[in-house]
Order: structure tokens, then sequence, then C-alpha cells
């Protein structure tokens, strides 16, 4: 019996992904929150504006760029990997990053200025 190594790292890479970009979105949400804990006064202006130019958003599109690369070697190595539940749970941890974007660009498309 040949063991394939070569798509056994990838999919090793693809699920520490997954997780990363769980992670990631996760401390980033939590930071957020509690971000008056770290020096960030809610609701003063250039406090925010640091706050989210300098941690927030490059965070997100880190946790929504791992997102999409999992999303995209879970489809393209759908025939090759033979665990179904397997590949669906890469997907389900890397979609709340990707959910997350998918619903700010929709809402920042579909709201109404009056």
């Amino acid at each position: 019996m040949k063991i394939n190594v070569k798509g056994k790292t990838k999919k090793w890479w693809t699920e520490k992904m997954a997780f990363s970009s769980l992670g990631i979105f996760f401390i980033t949400l939590l930071t957020n929150e509690f971000r008056h804990l770290i020096g960030f006064a809610k609701g003063y202006a250039p406090h925010n504006f640091a706050f989210n130019f300098g941690f927030f958003i490059p965070a997100m599109l880190i946790a929504f760029g791992l997102g999409l690369f999992v999303i995209g070697r879970a489809i393209k190595n759908w025939k090759n990997w033979t665990n179904k539940k397997q590949k669906w749970i890469l997907i389900g941890l890397s979609f709340p990053a990707v959910g997350f974007w998918i619903f700010v660009i929709f809402r920042l498309f579909t709201m109404n200025p009056y």
C-alpha cells in the first residue's frame, strides 16, 4: 500500500490554516470588545481610527485570506481527500471569517442612506 505523503502534508497545512483563521477571527473580535482594557478609549475617534487601521482590519483580512485559501484548497482537493466529514469541518472552521466579510460587503451595498 502506497501512502501519498504530499497529499497528507497539504491536508495537514490546510487544517492548521483553518484553525488559525478561526483563532485569529475570535481573538480579534474579543480584543475589539475589550479594547478599553489595553488603552483604547471606546467612542474616542482617534483611538478608534488607530485601533481599526493598526490592528482590527489587518487581522481580519489575514483571517479572511486564510479562510478563502482553506475553502479553495478543500474544493480543489475534493476528490483526492476521501474523508468527507473532515472536508466539511475545514470549510466550517474557515467560514466565520469569510462569512463576516460577505456580510460586511453585502451590508455596505444594501444599506439605505436615508
